[in-house]
């Protein structure tokens, strides 16, 4: 006979040992946190840092250095005061399915940090406030699924009445 929980470990394990990263990512912050990220030679924006961008390995394999690292296309940090700072072009080191992360710091001499640091406090802010209506809303389902599946269980009532040498059963 089959152990249908041996079987079950067995799939999971092998499901999370499989080595699913099919693709390298690069994870972009900005310090303040809040620039906006584009990409340098192409001019394509990504959004406000923190931001993820994502090779396909093949892709890295064509941009592959001597020294065996990738070398992708760098990116600019504006900042909402204006301030600037490029990176490029960025050079990653490992394999073309790992998690990279680098980080664009503001240049503190340049003017406008005020404002700057107070939009990542606004975004910081925002950003609480999002996960705290996420985990309300998380929270309200949870009770509706708790509420409806209580009330989708059928309750059966079975009387048993003994008829002679026999025995009858209703249930309802």
């Amino acid at each position: 006979m089959i152990d249908h929980a041996r079987i079950i470990v067995i799939l999971i394990a092998s499901i999370l040992f499989s080595g699913c990263a099919t693709q390298a990512s690069l994870s972009i912050n900005s310090q303040p946190e809040g620039a906006y990220i584009t990409e340098v030679e192409t001019g394509k924006p990504f959004g406000m840092a923190p931001v993820a961008v994502v090779y396909d390995p093949a892709t890295l394999n064509l941009h592959k250095s001597t020294e065996g690292c990738f070398m992708v296309n760098g990116f600019e940090a504006r900042w909402v005061s204006g301030a600037v700072t490029t990176l490029n072009p960025i050079k990653l080191c490992g394999s073309n399915v790992d998690s990279y992360s680098i980080s664009l710091n503001r240049d503190s001499s340049h003017p406008g940090l005020d404002k700057d640091l107070q939009f990542a406090i606004q975004l910081q802010t925002l950003r609480a406030q999002q996960q705290q209506a996420q985990a309300s809303k998380d929270s309200a389902a949870a009770a509706l699924w708790s509420a409806w599946s209580a009330s989708q269980q059928n309750n059966i009532n079975c009387t048993t009445t003994p008829i002679g040498n026999s025995v009858n059963t209703n249930c309802r």
